[in-house]
């Protein structure tokens, strides 16, 4: 499961963020403080960090300041109230991945974070089908079920098996609203039939299971 470490000292933002991100399939920590976040990161190497700048011990860019000379290279997702262009670029100058302005739209946040994890792990998405040269020689394989054949042994309808396909890009929820025009929690519920009907019990599975029955 992909980790994410939110670095947030406003605990209802916090706690929200946690309930998007988890219900989206992720472990979330979250920290309030700097040194907190600090420990989290160098330890627990989280595959994502979104960091809050203004907590109360440190500034945030301090945070990521010593977080790249600690040598830790982990995405990071600003996400703060400061809103100047001179604030974005110190904190890309700082090594961040990416910068969100508060208040933030929960859809555009949620894709944006797709999109880092997926730079930051291309080979993770879509899950690899029978790629290895024993694998091809053991049987060959005629690349993933096609849509036809997930409609009729699945029972999916055709924008299920969009959201099918979606998911076996990685795509988060926030990303397959945007993507097929429709809202976040449309979106959500499509998800929850489409793993249900596919028998599966997190959305990493569907890109493997999809290859492995081709």
């Amino acid at each position: 499961m992909t980790r994410i470490l939110v670095v947030e000292d406003s605990l209802d933002i916090a706690e929200g963020l946690q309930r998007s991100l988890e219900y989206d399939g992720y472990q979330v920590s979250l920290a309030t403080k700097a040194a907190h976040a600090l420990a989290v990161a160098t330890s627990d190497r989280p595959e994502l960090i979104v960091l809050d700048l203004g907590l109360p011990d440190r500034d945030g860019y301090e945070v990521l300041r010593e977080l790249r000379e600690r040598g830790v290279q982990t995405p990071v997702l600003i996400l703060s109230a400061r809103r100047e262009e001179a604030d974005k670029l110190q904190g890309f100058r700082l090594g961040a991945d990416d910068y969100v302005t508060k208040p933030f739209s929960i859809l555009e946040l949620m894709a944006r974070i797709g999109a880092l994890l997926r730079r930051a792990a291309p080979a993770a998405f879509p899950a690899p089908a029978a790629s290895s040269a024993a694998a091809s020689d053991a049987a060959p394989t005629s690349g993933p079920l096609s849509d036809a054949a997930l409609r009729e042994r699945y029972g999916l309808t055709a924008r299920q098996t969009e959201v099918v396909r979606l998911l076996a890009e990685g795509c988060s929820n926030a990303e397959i609203a945007t993507r097929l025009e429709m809202s976040y929690y449309t979106a959500r519920n499509h998800t929850e039939q489409v793993l249900g009907k596919l028998g599966v019990s997190s959305r990493a599975a569907v890109g493997a299971m999809l290859y492995a029955q081709g």
